[in-house]
């Protein structure tokens, strides 16, 4: 076993082993919350199925709301799992006073206000954009209905990838604790530690997906 696998499972096992130093909002057995709600851990809903119902996901009032007629398309407990944690994502973006996107559906507290500060005239779009050169960046988390996408700057990068968590269970304790932080900080420190390897160019951005409790893309920021 080479020296990067030896060091990615020690520090995924030291991540399942602090879940003492993770907020939870709650305590459920066998479930975890994303704001004041739950949601049980045991359902898993397949990346197919979500692009599936992504398209019945629209935006309404800055709400997500999936339509009745995905029913049609996907198994019972997957609408119902899909429904769940539309809820619960909801209910994040009103605690973190986010504005979703009506185009990329991506919620973000990062948006500009017109000069009588009632109307949104700027909002983050968050995406991956393409650079020529490698960027510091920055710490922050935005949401999709299924998703997070967490923000890495180059210093936090470079602690997680060192062996220590480096605030990651922090920053994403605001949009969701319990065991689903647990499972999502192990599944973010892996991929981080796997994208960088020894190569530390600057930040990066990792896409967790709640419902295939997996990450599914990474990038440089």
């Amino acid at each position: 076993m080479n020296k990067l696998k030896k060091r990615l499972i020690s520090r995924v096992s030291i991540v399942l082993l602090g879940i003492a130093i993770i907020p939870t909002f709650s305590t459920y057995v066998n479930a975890a919350s994303i704001g004041t709600t739950t949601i049980n851990q045991n359902t898993k809903v397949s990346l197919s199925v979500q692009e599936k119902l992504d398209k019945y996901v629209t935006v309404n009032n800055n709400q997500y709301v999936l339509s009745k007629e995905s029913k049609s398309i996907v198994s019972e407990q997957e609408y119902a799992a899909a429904q769940q944690l539309i809820k619960q994502t909801n209910e994040a973006i009103k605690k973190t006073d986010s504005v979703i996107n009506r185009e990329t559906k991506v919620a973000t507290n990062e948006f500009t206000l017109s000069d009588d500060k009632v109307k949104v005239i700027s909002l983050n779009q968050g995406k991956a954009t393409k650079r020529k050169k490698y960027h510091y960046g920055v710490n922050k988390v935005t949401y999709h209905w299924n998703y997070i996408r967490v923000y890495l700057n180059k210093n936090m990068t470079q602690t997680i990838a060192s062996g220590a968590l480096g605030g990651l269970g922090s920053l994403i304790a605001s949009y969701v604790s319990g065991g689903a932080a647990t499972f999502a900080v192990g599944a973010i420190t892996a991929a981080v530690t796997t994208f960088v390897g020894n190569s530390i160019k600057g930040g990066v951005w990792v896409d967790y997906n709640f419902l295939a409790k997996t990450v599914t893309r990474t990038g440089w920021q």
